[in-house]
């Protein structure tokens, strides 16, 4: 298979205006990954655009727009890596630029919540097109979970250009608490990967590997109960643990209302409760 050939900033400009005409609905496109660090001034150029839309209504109109372009399902050449995505659609032109859209949630890891559509950026606003940036944060996070090849280089990029760590922190914490995954694990993979390849150190990676040690248990926790393993010492047997630290750790999930602790027997027994449960 060839090498697929890159595109610059004035490309995908170009194919954004191209869009205002055939729209016949207003949609609102938030771009993220290498076409938005193009626009940042990070990378010169682009095989793709990948962008996220609030709703389905919305994909669907944009894939109008793109076909009445000549735009068109690339049905083979896709890497696993492309087809694990589990995008909503992804259509190429003849030059071979690409379109990769997500419906809420990007390559089926992290949703655009609302601080993401806040702390997004206007790159222009014209008919029933409006065309916004994910900022530079939410770029570094997403990358952080994504397999592409050349994420890491490009997590290094956007951090040497400047980010607010405590809003990836503050992100991962917010996606990992809507879900039942641990994104900080990723994250935490990542920013160690950073640190050895890349020689560049994120304040916050003690921190979030800390606290993906601390869910990876607690998470552990709540299956093994929910299994029949209702003591701490059993517990901790099975886990090579520390009684102290499962002991903690049970009582962090008590507080959360995940775990019920029967005091009234000795030892003491636990039981899973459904989160949010009075």
């Amino acid at each position: 298979m060839s090498e697929r050939r890159n595109f610059n900033k004035e490309y995908v400009e170009h194919e954004l205006h191209g869009l205002e005409t055939p729209l016949e609905e207003k949609i609102t496109v938030f771009i993220t990954g290498g076409a938005a660090m193009s626009f940042y001034g990070l990378k010169e150029a682009t095989k793709d655009i990948d962008v996220v839309l609030q709703n389905k209504v919305e994909v669907n109109v944009l894939i109008s727009a793109l076909q009445s372009l000549g735009y068109k399902d690339p049905h083979k050449g896709l890497t696993i890596n492309y087809t694990r995505m589990r995008a909503s659609a992804i259509l190429e032109n003849p030059d071979g630029f690409r379109w990769d859209i997500f419906e809420q949630v990007v390559a089926d890891k992290l949703s655009l919540s609302k601080g993401m559509i806040k702390r997004s950026c206007k790159l222009f606003n014209e008919g029933n097109l409006q065309v916004r940036l994910l900022s530079k944060e939410d770029i570094f996070l997403l990358k952080s979970v994504t397999d592409r090849d050349g994420d890491i280089d490009d997590m290094g990029i956007v951090a040497e250009s400047g980010v607010r760590w405590d809003t990836i922190a503050k992100e991962c914490s917010l996606q990992s608490s809507h879900t039942d995954r641990v994104w900080e694990d990723a994250l935490c993979n990542r920013l160690m990967d950073l640190r050895e390849k890349r020689g560049i150190t994120a304040p916050i990676e003690k921190g979030i590997c800390r606290i993906a040690d601390q869910r990876i248990l607690e998470t552990w926790i709540i299956r093994r109960v929910a299994e029949g393993i209702d003591t701490v010492r059993d517990l901790a047997r099975e886990s090579k643990e520390n009684e102290q630290v499962i002991r903690r750790a049970t009582n962090i999930l008590a507080r959360k209302k995940m775990l019920s602790i029967d005091r009234s027997t000795r030892p003491y027994r636990l039981t899973t409760r459904r989160k949010g449960s009075s």
